[in-house]
C-alpha cells in the first residue's frame, strides 16, 4: 500500500510531501519533497493569521487555494516515479493552522482552525482524502496537539533508552518515550517557539527566510536584558500538557518585543543570537524541569539544521543530541510521515491521539474523510 502525507507548519516555507510506503503495519519513506509557497501567496497567509488583519472572504479562498498548492505537491512528489493517482490508496494532510484556541477563553469556546479542505484534493486526484486531524481532540478535551506522538511511539519506543524525539519547526515540540513505554505512558506537549522568531528577524533584518545553519547566531552573542525579557514568558513555565502557535508569537508580538526592549540599538546579528539562544533554552527548560530523566535526544525539523541550536543544547543537556539524519532518517519529512501514519489509523477506525499528549479524556479517531475512487459511469 502506498500513501502520501501532506504538511503545512507554521514556518510557512511551503507544503512537505512523503510517499510512504506501508507493509504489515510498518511505514518506510520512499520519496520526499518540498513545494515552496511563492512570496505573494505566503504574505496572504501570513496576513491571516493574525487576528487584526485576516479577512473571513480571503481565509475562504485560501482554503481551496491551499487544497490545490497540496495537489501541486503531489503531481511533484510523484514526478520520475513510475506512479499516478491510481496507485496512491490515500492522502493524509494536515491542512495550515491559521488560529489555534484549545482553552476557553471568554465566550470562545475550545476551538482550532486548519484550512487546505481535502474535497479539493480528493476530487481533483480521486484519492482518498483525510484532513482536519486536530478537531476531535479536542471535543475530548485535549489541546489538538501535538498529534505527532503517535507515529514517534510507533516508530521509535527503545526498551532500553529514555529518549526525548525533540521536533524544531516555526514552533517547537517534544515527544518523551521512557524505556520500556506503553502508549499510556507516552508524555508530549509543545515547547514554545521553534524557528518562528528567528525567521521573522531573520526577515526584517537580512531579508533571508531563515539562518542558514544558524550561522548568523554563530557570529553574535547574548543580549542579557533581551534574553531576561524572553524568559518572562508565560508559555515557559506553564505547566503540561500545552501547545501554542502563531496566535502567541505573532508580527505584533515580536515588534511589541522590538520596541520594549529598543532593539534599534543594539547589534542584528546579536538579536539573532539572544532569540536563537532562547529558542535553545526553551527547550532544555521543558526536559529539565517537566521531563527530568533522558539518555538521547533526537531532533527533527529545519531547526534540526541549525548548528548554533544544536551545540547550545548539548552544552545545557551534557548528554546525546543527534539528528534523525545522523540515524538515517529525514528530518525534514518527520511530521508528513507522522500525518501519513494517522490518515492510516483513521481509515482503520484505530485512535489516532495520544492523551498523556494532548490531555485529552479519551482517545478519538482523528479526522475528516473525503473519499475518492468513485466509479466511473
Amino acid at each position: 500500500m502506498l500513501a502520501i502525507g501532506l504538511m503545512s507548519g507554521t514556518s510557512l516555507d511551503g507544503v512537505d510531501a512523503a510517499l510512504v510506503e506501508i507493509i504489515d503495519g510498518k511505514f518506510y519513506l520512499k520519496k520526499f519533497i518540498t513545494l515552496d509557497y511563492d512570496n505573494e501567496f505566503k504574505k496572504r497567509l501570513m496576513k491571516n493569521l493574525n487576528d487584526s488583519t485576516a479577512k473571513l472572504s480571503e481565509i475562504c479562498s485560501l482554503n481551496f487555494e491551499l487544497g490545490y498548492w497540496f495537489v501541486k505537491a503531489i503531481d511533484k512528489l510523484l514526478v520520475d516515479t513510475k506512479l499516478t493517482y491510481n496507485d496512491i490508496s490515500f492522502v493524509a494532510s494536515h491542512g495550515q493552522t491559521i488560529w489555534h484556541n484549545p482553552k476557553q477563553k471568554g465566550e470562545l469556546v475550545p476551538s482550532t482552525l486548519q484550512i487546505g479542505d481535502g474535497s479539493v484534493i480528493s476530487v481533483k486526484t480521486n484519492i482518498t482524502t483525510v484532513f482536519n486531524f486536530r478537531c476531535a481532540d479536542i471535543v475530548a478535551g485535549g489541546e489538538g496537539a501535538p498529534l505527532v506522538p503517535m507515529s514517534d511511539y510507533m516508530l521509535y519506543k527503545s526498551d532500553s533508552e529514555n529518549v526525548i524525539l525533540q521536533n524544531i519547526g516555526g514552533m517547537g515540540n517534544l515527544t518523551y518515550l521512557k524505556k520500556g513505554c506503553t502508549i499510556d505512558d507516552v508524555i508530549a506537549f509543545d515547547t514554545g517557539p521553534g524557528n518562528v522568531m528567528i525567521d521573522y528577524f531573520m526577515k526584517k533584518y537580512y531579508d533571508l527566510p531563515f539562518d542558514d545553519c544558524g550561522k548568523v547566531a554563530s557570529s553574535g552573542k547574548v543580549i542579557d536584558e533581551v534574553f531576561a525579557y524572553l524568559c518572562e514568558d508565560e508559555f515557559l513555565k506553564r505547566i503540561p500538557p500545552k501547545s501554542t502557535g502563531r496566535e502567541n508569537y505573532s508580527a505584533d508580538y515580536m515588534e511589541k518585543m522590538s520596541c520594549e526592549m529598543c532593539f534599534e540599538k543594539y547589534k542584528k546579528e546579536d538579536i539573532i543570537t539572544t532569540i536563537t539562544y532562547y529558542t535553545a533554552y526553551s527547550i532544555c527548560y521543558q526536559y529539565k524541569n517537566f521531563i527530568k530523566e533522558y539518555d538521547k535526544v533526537i531532533v527533527s525539523g529545519g531547526g534540526s539544521h541549525n548548528k548554533y541550536i544544536l551545540n547550545t543544547m548539548k552544552e545545557m543537556l551534557k548528554i546525546s543530541v543527534c539528528t534523525q539524519e545522523d540515524l538515517g532518517y529525514s528530518s525534514d519529512a518527520k511530521e508528513a510521515i507522522a500525518f501519513a501514519i494517522l490518515g492510516y489509523l483513521t481509515l482503520n477506525k484505530k485512535a489516532g491521539n495520544v492523551r498523556g499528549a494532548t490531555g485529552a479524556k479519551e482517545e478519538v479517531i482523528l479526522g475528516n474523510i473525503a473519499l475518492g475512487k468513485s466509479e466511473k459511469k
